[in-house]
């Protein structure tokens, strides 16, 4: 991961303190995106590391002289209050005190709006300096304030609900401080099967496929895509009123959560734990308005083409130009990214977030093999890249355009699941063949669940299941594979038995039906055959185009 530029570069341990003012593009100022002011204050006692209570202290740092420097808000996927940063690079996130809020009621009286030097009915500050210095110079900034039993309350900095919520990519946070926000910038061709509970999206150019459900709950929930509107709609009504572009923000829902919370307990008049700042959220159980979710990514413009270095030379074979790599101490620096190199996704890892979605599946499609290209390549390899930006690709200034991803602690690439093994081996060495994955799946990257299908009498048939134990049962897995050869296609889908299920389906017009036809009538096949004739894939797909 680039060190990000605009913080301090020296030995010292800074801690992200809160977050100022959002500034809007402005190409006088040779800000084409918009940034927020980010806090850090000096850490006093480095002690820290073997005893982290230390930071609870308001004299843990320089508090009142803090440093103040503009990020892209591109960047805020990365940053969370309370971190701990070193010469540019995370160096710890302390928990500081870790509490979880359970069977929370989230509606618009429960949760509202307050400011962060807000003093209550005039009966004290929600925030009081003497136990919390670190807000004082962004009083004006929003905060959530949420009731909790017994006259307690949660405070959330809506900044940190905004980076929880929608933070899952540099480009989706980007869009929702441009207003206004439009559907078209973040989706489009949705359909929804009420029967099933599949969510089905095209996500619009650029926006990252890790941001999907965050996309699907703006879609599917009024609350959502109200309170991504409202950010950029806040911070463009403080600018004009010369209040200050701080943004508010809400939560994406209303209904009852469990919430984890990393922060710090305030007194609040005679009670020494009354208010609980949150740095960071942990973890939310609200469910997601969807059972699974398949999403597409829109192609890019052909303009890409030829920004990646892709040229024909006079016989017609593309020149395919060497790629110049990234430095290994690249740096984030504020400005456009270059109009001339590829764009590339750097991986934030962390915690899931929503445990809903870990009991959901969300897939893709993925290309596994294409014909192959005329291909010539020319030219030296390129000098590292030293340079990074999540700006947009407008600038000749040579750094690396780059979105940053939230992704859950877990294999970035898996391996293939025993059954789909030489199946996939012999996909991969078919030449002349388009092939996809039609399943990519976070959850193993290659498979989904079988389609459960509930017969006249009500009943579900138990080959769909695999034992897992006493008692327990699981679902069998299921990959689809779109092989197309010249104007012709097929689908292959693989279900999940000894020896492996495996039968070929003709596509229909309607991509989306027909997928969802094809999982139906292979469960449906798998319950009437379970035991096909064992077939190699290559052969049988080199028959059936009769390309033998």
């Amino acid at each position: 991961m680039p060190s990000i530029f605009a913080f301090p570069k020296d030995e010292n341990f800074w801690r992200i303190d809160w977050f100022g003012e959002v500034a809007f593009p402005n190409r006088l100022l040779r800000r084409t995106q918009p940034s927020v002011l980010v806090h850090l204050s000096r850490v006093l006692n480095t002690s820290f590391q073997k005893n982290p209570a230390l930071l609870l202290a308001s004299d843990c740092t320089f508090a009142s002289r803090q440093r103040k420097v503009w990020v892209s808000i591109g960047t805020l996927p990365l940053l969370r209050i309370g971190d701990i940063w070193r010469n540019g690079q995370l160096a710890a996130t302390p928990d500081y005190e870790l509490e979880q809020f359970l069977s929370l009621e989230i509606n618009a009286e429960t949760a509202v709006l307050v400011k962060a030097g807000l003093n209550l009915e005039e009966k004290g500050f929600l925030l009081p300096r003497t136990e919390h210095p670190w807000h004082m110079e962004c009083t004006q900034s929003y905060c959530l304030m949420v009731e909790l039993q017994e006259n307690l309350r949660l405070i959330i900095p809506c900044m940190e609900l905004i980076r929880f919520y929608f933070g899952s990519s540099s480009n989706l946070l980007t869009k929702l401080f441009l207003p206004p926000l439009v559907r078209d910038t973040l989706y489009n061709k949705s359909h929804f099967d009420k029967n099933s509970g599949r969510l089905t999206l095209q996500l619009a150019a650029g926006i990252s496929g890790v941001s999907a459900a965050d996309i699907g709950r703006i879609h599917m929930d009024p609350h959502a895509w109200r309170t991504a509107v409202h950010v950029g709609a806040s911070l463009l009504k403080g600018s004009v009123s010369g209040q200050g572009a701080y943004p508010q923000a809400y939560f994406p829902f209303e209904g009852q959560t469990d919430l984890i919370a990393s922060g710090k307990w305030l007194s609040f008049q005679d009670d020494p734990r009354a208010t609980f700042i949150a740095y960071s959220l942990r973890s939310c159980s609200y469910p997601f308005p969807f059972r699974s979710l398949r999403y597409d990514v829109k192609d890019r413009s052909p303009s890409s083409v030829r920004k990646n270095g892709q040229e024909k030379n006079e016989s017609g074979a593309r020149i395919v130009r060497k790629s110049a790599s990234d430095s290994p101490d690249q740096q984030l620096i504020e400005t456009d990214a270059s109009n001339k190199l590829t764009k590339q996704t750097r991986p934030g890892w962390g915690a899931a977030r929503f445990p809903d979605l870990t009991l959901k599946t969300i897939w893709r499609n993925r290309v596994l093999s294409e014909p192959s290209a005329n291909n010539v390549f020319g030219g030296t390899r390129p000098s590292d890249v030293q340079h990074s930006a999540v700006g947009s690709q407008d600038s000749e200034r040579r750094a690396r355009p780059i979105d940053f991803e939230i992704r859950a602690k877990q294999q970035s690439e898996f391996p293939v699941p025993e059954f789909l093994r030489a199946i996939v081996d012999e996909l991969e060495v078919l030449d002349g063949f388009n092939i996809q994955l039609l399943t990519n799946s976070e959850q193993d990257g290659w498979t989904i669940p079988i389609t459960v299908l509930v017969s006249e009498d009500g009943e579900i048939d138990a080959s769909l299941f695999i034992e897992r134990g006493e008692n327990r049962l699981r679902e069998r897995r299921v990959a689809v594979f779109s092989v197309e050869y010249e104007t012709e296609c097929i689908k292959i889908v693989a279900v999940e038995s000894s020896p492996v299920h495996m039968k070929l389906y003709l596509p229909s017009n309607d991509d989306e039906t027909d997928l969802v036809e094809t999982l139906a009538c292979a469960a449906s096949d798998f319950i009437s055959r379970p035991e096909p004739k064992t077939e190699n894939a290559s052969h049988l797909i080199r028959w059936v185009f009769d390309t033998q």
